[in-house]
């Protein structure tokens, strides 16, 4: 890839941690010591981002079905592909989507890749998977001319579904604010586990009347029997699709973006048993204010195998984005984090630099997990480090990271 990691002089102060996942993370860490920096730099699609961009908003929709293998075309084999007609459910202008791509009963370990139909398939993934396992995560990726996307994958045989949430498009819609991440709903502190068929509400009163949808990272955790949890707008009907599937034992997380219902609220169902919901946000998108979206092809940005992995006694700064005053600066971006190589418990969170690592986390992972899941992050300046970054930290033991990027928030200076 071309990157270079630089342990960098001087140290931050470590934040508590406090984000873990029961049955999923080892217990907070009580260290007061320092946090070092590390720096991982030159990553090629910024650079490589088109000269000239094409600035897109998003418009959330209630979830479409728009694959689902197990009723048309079998599973998908080793090394095949099968690809999904977007064109009518997106306008002509659209630049690219939001999906929620989930796999089953695969019949060995395998990873799936979601891009453009009409380019070479990349050196990323978005979902990975083990014999018999039921996951999903969130995708967001540029559709061809002829506004198709692929899936592949990559062994075994494995059923794909997927559900269309939002568009991208050339034209006036919403545009994105990312924001610190941050706890918006824990029902292992307040409410209690939620039933089956139950519903739990997430409320957003302070955003602002002109927002449209919400970012946010749901786990799903301590279920009693397999489920899904489903999240969509209060106040309209339950939508064939989900988000989160969870078993006893699991904690399992997945991005979500979501439109806002009633009174700005989010309704999250859980299908069977009982399970308890975390809700971390991460951003939202408004009609007047926020950064457009602009799609790359999905590159691999970081790759820390073999064994230059996250440790708790520093962060991994992800730097090379620029100047807040370039004529095309980068506020934020849309990524897929993967976790593999785990040595015990733990959780991986990703937030802007020169924030205070937040009390939320992206990856839930027992020892020996490879789990990935979208991540839409801002982009903030590290003194750590001297330079804009996005930062990768965990709680326990080691893990090696891989971020894979889908696109950018951009403001036109």
């Amino acid at each position: 890839m071309g990157s270079r990691r630089i342990v960098v002089v001087g140290a931050v102060a470590a934040a508590t941690v406090l984000a873990g996942v029961a049955n999923a993370s080892a217990a907070p860490s009580s260290d007061s010591g320092d946090r070092h920096a590390v720096e991982v730099q030159a990553h090629r699609a910024a650079k490589r981002m088109a000269v000239d961009p094409i600035p897109s908003e998003y418009t959330a929709i209630a979830p479409v079905r728009v694959l689902d293998t197990r009723n048309t075309g079998g599973p998908v084999g080793q090394g095949g592909s099968v690809s999904v007609d977007l064109s009518g459910l997106t306008p002509a202008n659209a630049t690219s989507v939001v999906l929620n791509v989930t796999g089953t009963a695969p019949t060995a370990s395998t990873f799936v890749t979601v891009y453009p139909s009409d380019e070479g398939r990349p050196d990323a993934s978005n979902l990975n998977l083990s014999p018999g396992q039921t996951r999903a995560n969130q995708v967001t990726v540029a559709l061809s001319a002829d506004r198709r996307v692929t899936l592949f994958n990559n062994a075994g045989n494995t059923h794909l579904i997927a559900d269309l949430s939002g568009y991208y498009q050339d034209g006036l819609a919403a545009l994105y604010n990312p924001v610190t991440p941050g706890r918006v709903l824990d029902t292992r502190n307040s409410g209690g586990p939620v039933g089956a068929g139950g519903t739990v509400d997430v409320a957003f009163p302070w955003l602002p009347g002109s927002a449209t949808a919400v970012t946010f990272n749901l786990t799903g955790v301590n279920a009693t029997t397999n489920t899904f949890v489903t999240a969509y707008p209060a106040g309209s009907g339950v939508p064939l699709a989900s988000n989160v599937n969870v078993g006893p034992g699991e904690a399992v997380p997945n991005q979500v973006t979501v439109p806002l219902g009633v009174n700005k609220t989010v309704r999250l169902l859980n299908g069977n048993g009982t399970v308890h919901l975390i809700a971390d946000m991460v951003g939202y998108y408004d009609s007047s204010a926020g950064f457009p979206f602009v799609p790359v092809s999905p590159e691999r940005a970081m790759d820390t195998r073999p064994g230059a992995g996250l440790t708790p006694d520093f962060f991994i700064a992800l730097t090379g984005w620029g100047e807040e005053s370039d004529p095309v600066a980068l506020m934020g971006m849309v990524g897929n984090v993967t976790a593999t190589n785990p040595s015990n418990p733990q959780f991986v969170v990703v937030y802007p630099g020169g924030a205070q690592m937040p009390n939320t986390s992206n990856l839930n992972l027992v020892t020996g997990q490879t789990a990935a899941n979208a991540v839409s992050v801002g982009i903030g300046f590290e003194n750590a480090v001297g330079d804009r970054s996005v930062n990768f930290a965990n709680n326990a033991g080691y893990v090696d990271v891989i971020f894979d990027i889908a696109g950018f928030f951009v403001q036109f200076n």
